[in-house]
């Protein structure tokens, strides 16, 4: 029947569900008013796969429908859809025929709306058209209109073109630029030769300069100077610069025409200059973790760094908030050493699991291995930093530690080596560097002779699936099983993880390596498949943000998901996902690409 008697009733349902919830109401009433109501009994084909698309789109309006894959024998189901879901919708997305069939499992009632009609209104508003992009491909790069840029989208050019350099000859008497300071309120001068810059003199380098008892003030202020550690060209992120002065333990960043010595200066930014782009300033958090002078100061930074961190969530900022969350962990870790007495210049200490690939942005502790003499009360101190879930660390010397390695990669069987997985994301944290390449190298010596190793760690890929899929606030398992949380971890990360490390370890990769860097080494290797590999790289930051999310607000580690706290546009994008693990897991399954190798 037509519905041009009832475009206000059809506009009214349209806009409780995405993407039509993004559009103008009076644009809705436009779109209804061409559209058809349709009605299908139970067990009724709407489309073919394969077949031609027609000029609509159908909404379902009630009852539900399965999508089935006949493709393959016997056919499979790949998703189940109902209220508010759209059939068709692929067309928008490049295909112009079904990409599965689609059957009624109940009566159902369907708007059928011209395709024509929405395009427009997908061009018009840029929400819509990303949830229409998430019923065919995983994207991380959806946030909430309307928020304020984050640091990885803002340059350090928007902090230094219109701020004046306070500079000086490298030749300056002392006094002279102590007065400079002073009277420009800056915390650091740059010391120029031809207007390059040469060094930079801070108000701290006066004050340990007079501490040190020198009184001669007509010097050279280049003597008691420090050369920039951190030079940056003015097109970095603000986020690579805030990463690269915790790297550094720089408190200044000189910004040069290329990044270099030898172009001329046009700024320097402090973390006060880069304030503005934050709420609490991520440097001030890791300078205070760095001189906390006891354990529940540590815990109270803790808690004030994963504050700050689900502040500036998004699914786009992942990267870089994982990398900062990785450094507050180690500045925590090698905090409490100094406070409890137990550092050892001989001992090396390494981070495996979550932690050494990048990946822990909740309280989670992170997971240690040390080859030397064990920390005592470890565990214990990292609860009292306000870790949760601390693991026992594992420690041991480089001897016991290649034997370890050797068990696992020649007799992965009687040594269990699924539950070893998590130490082949090794990474150096601290200690001699010689000791972690030693045993990097004895790894990868290992790997070479021992190949069947590989293909066994491929095999235990498969034993994490994702669900079919979610339908009425519930996770419907390819089982038939129906919960109300989806395991995140168990049924989306981990698979992803276990198939990035099988790759990294064939290819050589480092051993510590994040999964989103072992995809994009993936792609290059495999270039013929490389869109499987950029879809996980997506689902990956995808799943991270879900976990750091639920954790930062529940207090978990985040490995359940309750589907309460997720949108239905979140939905959609996880369920994107899902068809990208799947795609992953076949090509790995396949084992023929060890040949390419």
């Amino acid at each position: 029947m037509q519905t041009a008697a009832i475009p206000y009733r059809v506009a009214d349902f349209l806009k409780q569900h995405p993407p039509f919830q993004f559009i103008d109401e009076l644009d809705l009433i436009a779109l209804a008013a061409r559209g058809r109501v349709k009605f299908h009994e139970s067990d009724e084909y709407i489309c073919w796969q394969g077949s031609p698309l027609t000029p609509f789109i159908y909404v379902i309006q009630q009852g539900s429908v399965l999508l089935w894959d006949e493709s393959v024998d016997p056919p499979a189901l790949r998703d189940i859809r109902g209220a508010g879901d759209i059939i068709g919708v692929e067309r928008f997305n490049g295909s112009p025929t079904s990409l599965y069939s689609v059957k009624t499992a109940s009566d159902v009632v369907l708007y059928a709306l011209y395709a024509a009609d929405l395009e427009p209104l997908l061009a018009r508003h840029a929400p819509a058209a990303q949830y229409i992009t998430a019923y065919s491909a995983v994207t991380a790069d959806y946030e909430a209109p309307g928020e304020r840029l984050q640091p990885h989208e803002m340059f350090l050019a928007d902090f230094v073109n219109d701020r004046t350099t306070v500079h000086c000859p490298a030749s300056t008497p002392i006094r002279e630029a102590a007065r400079l300071l002073r009277e420009s309120g800056t915390q650091v001068l740059a010391l120029t030769d031809g207007g390059k810059l040469t060094a930079l003199l801070s108000t701290d380098d006066l004050l340990d300069w007079i501490v040190a008892g020198a009184l001669h003030l007509e010097g050279p202020a280049q003597v008691i100077s420090q050369v920039a550690r951190v030079k940056l060209p003015p097109q970095t992120l603000v986020s690579d610069c805030v990463l690269a002065m915790a790297e550094s333990r720089a408190n200044f960043a000189a910004i040069t025409r290329d990044g270099s010595s030898h172009t001329t200066l046009q700024g320097i930014v402090t973390a006060s200059t880069l304030a503005p782009a934050f709420g609490d300033h991520p440097l001030a958090i890791l300078q205070e973790i760095a001189s906390a002078p006891a354990v529940n100061i540590l815990r109270s930074l803790n808690e004030r760094a994963r504050v700050w961190v689900l502040e500036n969530l998004s699914p786009s900022a992942i990267q870089w908030l994982a990398s900062f969350a990785d450094l507050v962990n180690r500045r925590i870790v090698e905090r409490l050493l100094q406070l409890t007495a137990n550092q050892n210049s001989d001992r090396l200490l390494c981070f495996c699991g979550a932690s050494g690939r990048q990946e822990l942005l909740t309280k989670v502790a992170p997971r240690i291995a040390v080859i030397g003499d064990a920390i005592p009360g470890l565990e214990i101190g990292l609860a009292e930093c306000g870790f949760i879930s601390a693991e026992p660390s594992s420690s041991g010397s480089l001897r016991e530690w290649k034997a370890r390695f050797s068990g696992w990669i020649r007799d992965p069987i009687n040594t269990q080596a699924y539950l070893a997985h998590a130490f082949f994301d090794l990474r150096r944290v601290d200690g001699p560097e010689y000791l972690f390449s030693e045993l990097e190298t004895h790894i990868r010596a290992e790997l070479a002779s021992e190949t069947s190793f590989i293909r066994i760690l491929a095999h235990d890929c498969l034993s994490n699936l994702p669900p079919l899929t979610f339908f009425h606030g519930l996770v419907v398992e390819e089982s038939g099983e129906k919960t109300d949380t989806f395991r995140l971890e168990h049924s989306a990360l981990q698979p992803l993880v276990d198939v990035a490390r099988v790759f990294s370890l064939a290819s050589g990769c480092a051993l510590g390596a994040s999964t989103r860097l072992r995809f994009e080494k993936a792609r290059r290797l495999f270039p013929s498949r490389e869109s499987i590999f950029r879809e996980a790289a997506e689902t990956v930051r995808v799943v991270l943000f879900h976990q750091a999310r639920a954790g930062l607000r529940l207090n978990t580690s985040g490995a359940e998901l309750p589907l309460s706290i997720i949108s239905r546009h979140d939905r959609q994008v996880l369920k994107s996902g899902f068809r990208s693990i799947h795609n992953l897991l076949k090509f790995t399954e396949r084992g023929d690409w060890l040949d390419e190798l």
